[in-house]
């Protein structure tokens, strides 16, 4: 079958194609995401059959597990003292923010108990941050450094008199007033003085500093934290890194402590596979949950034990010396980078070691793991080649619609549907939005998808970054209704982008893409803005200055100004706008007016000004150029009216004579044949001559309006079966047959009676002339309820290689080689006639068929 791969069939089996390949790639590609908790990164179509304890998913359990152990001991040493959970244990501010550690001494001067800490950080996270904007004044002493008050601290000093500003240009409280609204900056006077009781300069610069948090806690040895940054010479000048580290530590403390309080005892003694153990060799500590693993000078025997035993996988890390051993395939340098990363080794020389027994005897998170990747891995070889040669085909599928988008016929033409006929950014815009919309619906529904897969978060703890990484698994696997949503979704997300593609691709071809384009329609706008500068610019100076008003109004703001100036702004531009309106208004009723003849109409220019003053001006020229065109044209119509009648009457005389004395010479009975010959084509010739003189007189006196019309009630139906008697023995001549269908009834129309007799003559003579010889010619008259039309129809004998328009033009004939009598003008005034009585005249073509309808209003 031809064409059969562009066939509208052919595309509804490639578009269902499409579908199912898309929906069955997205859920193979689902499963495998979602079964990655357990399963790891495995590339399945390389390891399938590999056991457990080789798998990616076991050695990411293994580096999970590291991670909470580790985060484990780091909380431990920060939060416990004598192995306890210590509430009053003192938090150094600097020193958790900069090492990430909690040592329980207070060495840079800003410290709080723990559980202050703690409370803090909850009503910070539950509340949010709350600052004291302007409540903290800076002040900058001679030698350089600085000291912070509060501000009620700051004004009672001054009211006391401890302390005396002195300003050039302002007053204290002046400045006072200024200061608490926070409008001044370092450097803000050049010259200010602030003296103490005794004369002295004690402060040469003053501002206000801004994002000071609120104290709901108060500092070990402080009142406040000011105190505390001003009695810290190491402190001073980074008052603003001291908020920092603060809210940095306020953010994430609450958490942590959480954790470590609600941790459980996953990885104790009995309840895991996994063995850990951390020595700390500055310490001389060791962190194990291993009771055989307790002594530090065993250390050596313990990692001997842990490397020993076939049925286990260890792992050995000493990042300060750059060791590691393993029986497992992992990467060195990201092990000793991880260990590293674990702030409470990043000063000690440390050794980490674990070891997991793969028999996995206790059930715990390896065990379980184990038993979803046993159960599942077979699955996802499948699953993973099922993705890529439904990805495939999908690809193939969508190459060969990009080929076949926009055609479908014979004729390999584009055609666009009325989707690709919006514009192009608002057709793409549409298609987004019903996508994106439901999608995020459907998408939100999915919790099972999102409840399966592993959680991971990375989170800076402290300014200098404690890295923890917590992995939770949340429920079960992936349910069928998951499945179903996801396959509901893959569908909707295919169906959308094949609709907004293929529309895409169909737009290239037909090379729509730019032609139709909102942008390009703005790019036109701009041009046509720059072609016509000269009037554009004055537009867009105007919009600009109103603009610009209601901005400076609005920056002003100033209560009954502001108003004042939005109103009045307002006020002109609306009488701008109205005055433009009334021209416009003016200008369009001027162009109606000449447009529907009445060119002496000329638009008032008294009020006009500007450009619409220049184009009413031209609008009135142009209407003085068509009077001036009209009248020429009526006088050359008279001119050649009156050339043709006079040209008419001279030779409508000596015809006459002629006529007369061929008469005259047939009376005289000649008995040559010959001559008898000659007077008959005389004779013939002279009438035709005739004819036509009359003809040219009449269509002139039409053509120029030159007719008096006397108006009666016709019955067309009598008329009709006048003039087919009239011509009966013309038609008889040619062999014509005459078909009529009338109805019984009469057909009353107003018109003029002679004149409505030569527009039927001129038709029936048409055909009489035209008609092929030995056909038939049908005379057809319907009657309804408003109109009488008649129609006479017949076979040329001539080819009509001619439009039906011009067969109604003045000396125009459909014998083209002018071989057959006829003037070319009875069709002409034909149509004249009848529409100079109200009625219609209209000629159809079609091959050698000639239709002539004529329809008037009919007369009740």
């Amino acid at each position: 079958m031809k064409n059969w791969y562009k066939k509208p069939v052919t595309k509804g089996i490639l578009l269902l194609l499409a579908h199912i390949t898309a929906v069955f790639a997205v859920l193979s590609m689902v499963i495998i995401l979602s079964f990655s908790g357990s399963l790891g990164s495995e590339n399945f179509l390389k390891t399938s059959g590999r056991p457990y304890e080789e798998s990616s998913s076991f050695k990411n359990m293994v580096y999970d597990a590291t991670w909470e152990v580790m985060e484990g001991i780091a909380m431990k040493n920060n939060f416990e003292s004598d192995g306890k959970y210590n509430p009053n244990k003192l938090v150094d501010i600097v020193d958790l923010a900069k090492n990430g550690r909690i040592t329980g001494e207070g060495e840079n001067g800003l410290v709080y108990e723990l559980e202050d800490l703690v409370n803090w950080s909850n009503e910070y996270i539950d509340d949010g941050s709350d600052y004291d904007d302007a409540n903290v004044v800076v002040c900058e002493k001679p030698d350089g450094t600085y000291h912070y008050y509060y501000m009620s601290e700051f004004k009672s000093l001054l009211e006391d008199g401890k302390l005396k500003i002195e300003l050039e240009n302002s007053t204290q409280d002046q400045f006072l007033s200024e200061l608490e609204r926070g409008n001044y900056t370092s450097g803000y006077y050049d010259t200010i003085d602030i003296k103490s009781e005794n004369g002295d300069t004690e402060y040469t610069d003053c501002w206000t500093f801004n994002n000071a948090l609120k104290e709901k806690y108060t500092p070990v040895g402080a009142a406040n934290i000011l105190e505390a940054v001003n009695n810290t010479p190491e402190l001073n000048g980074k008052l603003s890194r001291v908020y920092g580290y603060l809210q940095n530590i306020l953010n994430s403390l609450s958490y942590q402590v959480d954790r470590y309080l609600y941790s459980g005892d996953t990885w104790e003694e009995g309840n895991t596979n996994f063995t850990y153990m951390f020595v700390d060799e500055n310490e001389k500590k060791v962190y194990t949950n291993n009771s055989k693993f307790k002594n530090y000078d065993d250390v050596k025997d313990y990692l001997e034990t842990m490397k020993s035993g076939t049925d286990h996988k260890y792992l050995i890390v000493k990042p300060k010396l750059a060791e590691f051993e393993s029986n497992m395939d992992i990467s060195a340098n990201e092990w000793r980078s991880m260990v590293k990363s674990y702030n409470y080794s990043k000063k000690a020389d440390c050794i980490f070691a674990a070891s997991i027994d793969t028999n996995f005897p206790i059930q715990d998170a390896f065990y379980t793991d184990a038993q979803d990747y046993n159960t599942y891995a077979p699955y996802m070889k499948l699953a993973s080649v099922g993705s890529i040669l439904c990805s495939i085909l999908f690809f193939v599928i969508l190459i060969w619609m990009t080929l076949i988008a926009g055609r479908c016929g014979e004729d390999g033409e584009v055609r666009l549907n009325a989707f690709d006929k919006w514009p192009t950014e608002i057709g793409a815009g549409a298609v987004i939005v019903l996508w994106i919309v439901p999608a995020m619906l459907i998408g939100s529904s999915m919790g099972g998808f999102y409840a399966s897969t592993v959680h991971e978060t990375t989170s800076d703890i402290y300014a200098t970054g404690v890295i923890t990484k917590s992995y939770q698994t949340y429920g079960d696997y992936l349910g069928a209704s998951d499945l179903i949503l996801a396959g509901i979704l893959a569908a909707f997300t295919t169906f959308w982008f094949l609709f907004g593609f293929l529309s895409l691709v169909r737009r290239i071809k037909a090379k729509t893409l730019w032609s139709n384009s909102l942008l390009r329609r703005v790019c036109r706008f701009l041009k046509e803005m720059w072609r016509n500068r000269s009037v554009t610019f004055k537009a867009v100076l105007l919009l600009a200055v109103f603009i610009l008003l209601h901005w400076f109004a609005m920056a002003m703001n100033d209560g009954g100004w502001f108003f004042m100036m939005m109103l009045a702004s307002e006020a002109v531009a609306l009488y701008f706008v109205v005055k433009s309106a009334i021209a416009k208004s003016q200008i369009k009723k001027g162009i109606k007016e000449i447009a529907s003849g009445n060119v002496d109409y000329q638009i008032p220019l008294d009020r006009l000004r500007g450009e619409n003053l220049d184009i009413a001006e031209r609008v009135n020229d142009i209407g003085n150029g068509l009077q001036r065109a009209v009248e020429e044209g009526m006088k050359s119509e008279r001119l050649k009216t009156d050339l043709i009648t006079n040209v008419s009457h001279d030779i409508k005389t000596p015809l006459t004579s002629i006529i007369n004395y061929v008469d005259l010479l047939k009376r005289e009975n000649f008995n040559d044949p010959k001559i008898q010959g000659y007077l008959d084509i005389l004779e013939t010739k002279a009438q035709r001559l005739k004819t036509l003189t009359e003809d040219v007189v009449e269509a002139s006196k039409v053509s120029s309006g030159n007719i008096t019309l006397e108006l009666m009630d016709v019955n067309l139906v009598e008329m009709i079966n006048q003039t087919e008697g009239e011509f009966a023995e013309k038609f008889e001549a040619k062999n014509l047959q005459v078909v009529q269908n009338l109805p019984d009834g009469p057909a009353m129309i107003h018109v003029d009676g002679r004149r409505m007799w030569r527009v039927l003559e001129n038709i029936y003579n048409n055909a009489a002339k035209y008609a092929m010889p030995g056909t038939r010619v049908y005379a057809d008259l319907w009657v309804d309820e408003e109109h009488v039309r008649f129609s006479l129809k017949n076979i040329s004998e001539q080819p009509l290689n001619i439009s039906a328009d011009e067969l109604t033009e003045r000396f125009i004939r459909g014998d083209i080689s002018r071989s057959t009598e006829g003037s070319g003008l009875g069709l002409s005034i034909a149509k004249s006639l009848t529409q100079m009585q109200g009625g219609e005249f209209r000629l159809y073509l079609d091959g050698d068929l000639f239709k002539a309808t004529i329809e008037f209003p009919r007369v009740r």
